[in-house]
């Protein structure tokens, strides 16, 4: 099954998916480091952030391989593959760079060069949600985007879902900030729980929510009714950060 799943997923977009193999060998590169380098970032290993961008932005490509083949318009469809390609390239390979120097990649002002990374990062970083705010909107609007509605209304669902999930990101880069961010101090010292829960769980439900929808459900309300009940605990676990309840 893995075998035939592989070659589907080049069928449908080689780019994507040999994009995709680059991110997770990135990744087992910066697992070996990571045994080897004790450096410090913010009081962790400075190869445990490039580690998660490749594995997220791996796991990102190859479901956007995946659901782009649905689009009509190939226009539209070879933009959006350029555009989540570049902009995650640009995305991760500050992220490695900043790690290999051994500094933070965000709100870092300490220099020169670190604003200027900084800046690429954050213009990447709208430019990529703006892509993906595009792409919920075309598999809306688009009449026909699968063989059946409720994979489809799984695909629209697990987009939006994403999109909450990048708007808690946003969040955690002012809560995580340092006190030099230009959003002030006030939001950034305030104490708070994980917030990498519902930031996980929304960024994964761009797969979760279609898996689900392809092989469990049969309708378009038990697509809507799950990811109702998906998004009501992303919201309890956002709830949990912001009056910083752990619950481990």
């Amino acid at each position: 099954m893995m075998v035939s799943v592989v070659h589907e997923q080049i069928k449908r977009n080689s780019i994507l998916f040999w994009y995709g193999v680059l991110n997770f060998v990135l990744l087992f590169f910066c697992i070996g480091l990571s045994l080897f380098d004790d450096t410090q970032v913010l009081g962790q290993n400075a190869w445990l952030n490039p580690m998660k961008y490749y594995f997220s932005i791996g796991i990102f490509i190859w479901s956007m391989g995946w659901y782009l083949y649905y689009l009509n318009n190939v226009f539209q469809r070879n933009v959006l593959i350029w555009g989540f390609l570049l902009t995650t390239f640009i995305q991760t390979s500050i992220v490695l760079l900043q790690s290999i120097r051994g500094v933070s990649y965000f709100y870092n002002y300490n220099t020169p060069f670190d604003k200027l990374v900084f800046g690429f990062q954050t213009v990447s970083q709208i430019v990529f949600f703006i892509l993906m705010l595009v792409t919920t909107c075309i598999f809306y609007f688009q009449k026909k985007n699968s063989k059946s509605q409720h994979y489809t209304w799984g695909i629209r669902m697990g987009m939006i879902i994403f999109l909450i999930g990048l708007f808690i990101g946003v969040y955690m880069m002012l809560v995580y900030g340092n006190n030099e961010s230009i959003f002030g101090s006030n939001i950034l010292n305030k104490k708070h729980g994980n917030l990498k829960i519902p930031f996980f769980l929304g960024i994964h439900g761009l797969q979760i929510i279609p898996l689900l929808s392809y092989y469990f459900f049969q309708n378009k309300k038990q697509v809507m009714s799950f990811t109702l009940l998906y998004f009501i605990m992303m919201v309890v676990f956002l709830f949990m950060a912001f009056i910083n309840l752990k619950i481990f």
